[in-house]
């Protein structure tokens, strides 16, 4: 063989790959008769309408490889929200649980501190000085309608 038609082989063998190489980076896309998309390194059935599609090279395959671990961290994040979501609801029904049982304590003193003051008997009160003083009856007047505006706002939420 001569030198020309070697170098010829050569260039012939060379187009050759690119070109192959070439056709390879493209599939076909196409929906089939059930409406699915399809892909394929294969033309489709004559008549169908489709497209050529880049076919994803190294880093995109990476990339693809990368979604489901995407998935798999998006569905740990959707847990940890969950988790914390449901942390959250089970300290507000214990912040509610205290309250109303706060406020079933303070009705109960209420209502006492009302009876109290209703009743007969002498009414001590400690002053700001610690010493004990009996409340006069205007006093004892004064401390009852607090009782009372107390026993009312604790006792009917």
């Amino acid at each position: 063989m001569s030198r020309r038609t070697l170098w010829f082989m050569l260039i012939a063998g060379c187009c050759g790959i690119v070109v192959t190489a070439q056709a390879q980076q493209f599939i076909y896309k196409w929906t089939d008769s059930q409406g699915q998309i399809q892909y394929s390194e294969l033309s489709p059935p004559p008549g169908v309408q489709y497209e050529l599609v880049r076919k994803p090279t190294g880093a995109e395959q990476k990339t693809e490889t990368a979604v489901p671990n995407l998935d798999k961290e998006q569905a740990d994040l959707a847990k940890q929200v969950a988790e914390q979501e449901q942390k959250e609801k089970q300290e507000a029904e214990q912040a509610q649980k205290e309250t109303e049982e706060a406020r079933t304590k303070n009705c109960e003193i209420a209502k006492k501190n009302v009876g109290i003051l209703q009743g007969d008997s002498p009414v001590v009160k400690t002053d700001a000085k610690g010493n004990k003083v009996a409340l006069d009856p205007q006093q004892r007047e004064v401390e009852l309608k607090k009782a009372q505006k107390d026993q009312e706002y604790f006792c009917n939420p």
